[in-house]
């Protein structure tokens, strides 16, 4: 059976084709997890998602389904197994993995997903679509809408018409790159709730959004690692805020561009000053987003001509960037429940990327905002990431940190009054 690809799934294909174009989740479970009843609830939400079980044929834009084995998809480990040694192949393989790894009195579920299939605010709709169907909940009637073209009457009316020809990003910022034993790492790092409590007050106080925030953080982490004053940093669009909301409707889609932001940093300036210039960008580049008004002509060559002559076209637009970001944002405990079972602890992070390129990835969990970045590098091209990823952190938290000092000040001058 085949499944027609949607045109961001060709999109992906082309931004991904020198890695595995997958996402990854790990949940940590209170107790042991049925690995019969998983199996069952894979098998039951592929009744709504069938593309989970098929192979990814490029040159068509479409998935193939042969057969539904589970057995190709939960995968069961003892600890201290490592699944993202994987070989994952999603033009041979299935577009999910569950790796359920056994430990003395818990279990850990780690889930890959195909960026292929979809983007990461509809991975995270399948783990609740997954959990929902493990809990033997009623699944009647519930579909999967994958077409972009409910959005696309918003997307022409959101989306400026460009004057011209526009420039792709040329101001792009390279790592150092160290030589070494290429191996996989998974790099984080946390905002405890109380830390992530004040960053959103910081934030709504000065009318920022939070990953508007983490943006800023990147560009001045990198500016004081590499020196340059101007770093282009992709900013994830979600389109599902296009389309109207549906019962019984699920998203399991490539539904998110990306606008490109000339950060400029001026490093005199306080932090909240940049955090503020982000916003002004994105707030200027949601009007005025060339490429996203592509998608418009691009979904009308997606069901007109050939995938070969679409990839000569689409390069021409496509802004490969070294340096990316992708938001998970937060992950609703109530709709992420397992019968029987409590997630103790649930971490979503990108793709592995070959160094010295490089995607930070934020989610929110349980008031705990996780950064995150896979690798395939060398030990010092690790240590690198981690460095970035500590140099985000701190940024956020002196800038919260300020916020509350102001605060106090304030408090203290009105008390003297």
């Amino acid at each position: 059976m085949y499944y027609r690809g949607e045109v961001l799934d060709f999109v992906n294909m082309l931004l991904t084709d020198t890695a595995a174009p997958l996402m990854r989740s790990r949940l940590v479970f209170s107790s042991k997890i049925d690995v019969e009843r998983l199996k069952a609830a894979v098998l039951s939400s592929a009744q709504i998602v069938p593309e989970i079980f098929a192979h990814y044929q490029a040159d068509h834009n479409r998935f193939e389904v042969i057969n539904q084995q589970v057995d190709d998809i939960v995968i069961e480990a003892q600890s201290p197994y490592s699944p993202e040694n994987f070989d994952f192949n999603f033009k041979t393989g299935p577009q999910l993995r569950l790796f359920v790894i056994h430990h003395d009195q818990y279990d850990v579920l780690q889930a890959f997903m195909s960026h292929l299939l979809t983007d990461s605010v509809g991975f995270k709709e399948y783990l609740y679509l997954l959990s929902q169907a493990y809990n033997l909940d009623d699944l009647t009637g519930v579909t999967n809408e994958r077409r972009l073209r409910s959005v696309m009457p918003e997307l022409q009316r959101q989306f400026q018409r460009p004057n011209r020809h526009p420039e792709l990003p040329l101001n792009t910022v390279k790592l150092p790159h160290y030589q070494g034993m290429n191996l996989r790492h998974v790099g984080h790092i946390m905002l405890t709730s109380k830390q992530f409590m004040r960053v959103r007050k910081v934030a709504k106080a000065q009318d920022v959004g939070i990953s508007e925030a983490i943006l800023a953080a990147y560009a001045k982490a990198l500016q004081v690692l590499t020196g340059h004053t101007t770093i282009t940093l992709p900013c994830p669009i979600n389109f599902r805020h296009f389309a109207e909301e549906q019962p019984k409707t699920t998203r399991i889609a490539n539904l998110t561009g990306a606008v490109y932001l000339n950060v400029k940093v001026d490093v005199d300036a306080p932090f909240s000053a940049l955090v503020q210039h982000v916003h002004d960008l994105l707030t200027t580049e949601r009007t005025q987003a060339a490429f996203l008004y592509r998608l418009t002509n691009l979904q009308k060559m997606n069901h007109t001509m050939p995938v070969t002559l679409m990839r000569k076209l689409t390069k021409r637009w496509l802004a490969q960037q070294p340096l990316t970001y992708t938001n998970f944002g937060v992950i609703d405990q109530e709709q992420l429940q397992f019968h029987g079972l409590t997630v103790v602890n649930c971490v979503f992070s990108g793709a592995f990327r070959n160094a010295p390129t490089m995607e930070i990835a934020a989610s929110t969990f349980a008031g705990t905002c996780t950064l995150s970045f896979n690798s395939i590098s060398s030990e010092r091209d690790y240590q690198l990431g981690m460095k970035i990823l500590e140099n985000v952190q701190a940024q956020l938290l002196v800038w919260s940190q300020t916020a509350i000092v102001s605060e106090t000040l304030d408090s203290v001058a009105t008390n003297e009054h």
